[in-house]
């Protein structure tokens, strides 16, 4: 008995790699991948203004620095970026989240923002 079911096991596995190899010899062309295809349609430069703000916490905002020199950061009037003084770089807060890429930071970058260092400060 258990010969015989060792043998029915092993016929339907059998004929389930036929179906496999079958169905992959009629398929004519890979599947498209979806990732890829999106990928494509999204200009990644684009800026939605429609995203950008959202409450952020006042606690999250005292410990947030700049990625890059790691100095403190100002939150712009309007609410949606967080502004580096010494530099100018500009961070976009999206839905409420501050993206703190230095990518980010350059390429919204607003030279008139940066201000001059104190001259007391370097002398």
């Amino acid at each position: 008995m258990k010969k015989l079911f060792v043998l029915a096991v092993l016929a339907a596995a059998a004929a389930a790699v036929v179906v496999v190899i079958l169905n992959l010899r009629r398929r004519e062309q890979p599947l498209p991948l979806p990732a890829q295809e999106k990928l494509e349609e999204v200009d990644l430069h684009t800026l939605d203004e429609s995203e950008l703000g959202g409450s952020v916490s006042p606690e999250l905002l005292k410990i947030l620095v700049c990625p890059e020199d790691k100095g403190p950061l100002t939150l712009a009037s309007d609410g949606k970026w967080l502004i580096n003084p010494r530099n100018g770089y500009r961070y976009p807060i999206r839905r409420g989240i501050p993206v703190m890429l230095i990518e980010e930071g350059r390429k919204y970058r607003d030279a008139s923002l940066a201000q001059a260092p104190d001259s007391a400060a370097i002398s």
